[in-house]
């Protein structure tokens, strides 16, 4: 149920998100999209101000590494297609950072999609000049030398770029993950295992012992989560984007609209990209990557010439019962934010050693999300720690009461089965 109701509100707060940016007319579109260009070159520059890193991986306050490096793809794509139209030197400056931050990344997926990306962007029409081609590879050089200065070292990039290949250890293990799901997605087929069943199910599937909270491929994660209907809904969603841009293209092709040409073509590269990533990593479980695929599709969309508009005028009834349903979400999505932050504090006192604080956070958690099986969890393994630096059995006993809980919360997870009966081998033998 925890998972399922977090999965629930990630989505449903992108319905409000889709529908007013939908009302947005093309001119404002562009305007939005004007400004992902300059998060990302923010993203960049937080992340090597601030050492946002893990293993030597940038990650800035997105903490993914692929997420941010995919992300920063798109933007430098669009960076791209906005310094065509009008050259201007802060496009120029945007897309050297952007193309910092991608090397820092060291996503090397991303970095294949770089690579073919750019080699489509040059097959444009609107590219084909010696000029733009020359900008293009100052740019990455640029971009180059100025990552190797940040890591002192100008083969930084060696160590990741040799390992791109079949046998790479990662992809195996992402094979396994799939292959392992199969059997689990035939046997929810028709509605899936609910949000988030993929992390809790897994160890009944799984061919060797892992734990990975989604399964590294979104096409393969709806199915697992909603069925085969989700996934059959998504790939047409990924459709109708594709033949509206063609029907789109080719209505605007015959007026020679070379402004809007070169944007449908773009954002259907950059969409390409999401998807194609999305086939082997789990990009779309960040809202905002799932948002900008959002404001792709609506883009096409909103022009489409065989687009019907459609006039809603909704009675007052119609209008109390919407207003009514929007304050109850936005009532009980706070409600749910507030206990998942006390147990998120409780998580930071326990990792500085404030155990008696993290036990009040934890205890607030619990009040707030009765529902949420790792609130209870959390504060078991606070008092084994507890019970392991004072011996005290009471100790113990409140850790496994904690973790009886969770399991009554969540029977199938592993997890907290393995630390009850550890708990309950170690009261046994005192």
């Amino acid at each position: 149920m925890e998972n399922a109701i977090l999965e629930a509100i990630k989505i449903t707060t992108m319905l409000p998100f889709a529908i007013l940016f939908s009302a947005l007319s093309k001119e404002q579109m562009m305007k939005v999209f004007r400004w992902i260009p300059y998060m990302g070159a923010f993203l960049v520059v937080i992340g090597v101000i601030f050492q946002l890193e893990r293993q030597q991986r940038l990650e800035s306050t997105i903490g993914y590494a692929n997420a941010l490096a995919i992300f920063l793809l798109i933007s430098l794509l669009m960076s791209i297609f906005f310094y065509m139209r009008k050259a201007n030197k802060i496009d120029f400056i945007l897309i050297i950072i952007q193309a910092t931050g991608l090397l820092l990344t060291y996503s090397r997926s991303v970095w294949v999609l770089w690579i073919v990306s750019i080699a489509v962007v040059v097959l444009f029409q609107e590219f084909r000049k010696r000029n733009m081609w020359l900008k293009l590879m100052s740019i990455h050089v640029f971009s180059f030398i100025i990552a190797a200065l940040l890591k002192r070292d100008m083969f930084f990039f060696w160590s990741r770029l040799k390992t791109i290949q079949p046998e790479t250890s990662e992809f195996q293990m992402r094979l396994m993950y799939w292959k392992d799901s199969l059997p689990m997605i035939t046997d929810y087929f028709w509605l899936g295992t609910g949000g988030g069943g993929w992390s809790v199910w897994q160890s009944f599937y799984q061919s060797q012992a892992y734990f990975v909270r989604f399964v590294h491929n979104h096409y393969l994660q709806i199915a697992l989560d909603i069925g085969v209907f989700g996934s059959l809904l998504f790939i047409l969603i990924a459709i109708i984007l594709y033949y509206r841009s063609f029907a789109l293209y080719k209505s605007l092709k015959t007026v020679a609209e070379n402004s809007s040409l070169v944007w449908i073509k773009g954002v259907v590269l950059a969409s390409t990209v999401l998807l194609l990533h999305a086939g082997f990593d789990f990009d779309f479980s960040f809202l905002f990557i799932h948002a900008i695929f959002l404001m792709f599709v609506e883009y096409i969309m909103v022009q489409s010439p065989d687009t019907a508009a459609v006039l809603i005028n909704p009675s007052k009834s119609v209008k109390a019962i919407l207003s009514v349903s929007l304050v109850v979400m936005l009532f009980f999505t706070s409600w749910v934010e507030v206990g998942k932050y006390f147990q998120m504090r409780g998580q930071n006192n326990v990792a500085i050693g404030n155990m008696q604080s993290a036990i009040q956070d934890y205890s607030i958690a619990q009040k707030l999300l009765p529902w949420a099986a790792s609130a209870y969890y959390d504060m078991a393994k606070v008092y084994v720690l507890l019970g392991n630096k004072s011996g005290n059995r009471n100790d113990y006993l409140e850790g496994k009461k904690q973790v009886e809980q969770a399991v009554h919360l969540l029977p199938h997870e592993r997890l907290y089965q393995q630390l009850n009966e550890d708990l309950y081998e170690n009261l046994m033998k005192e």
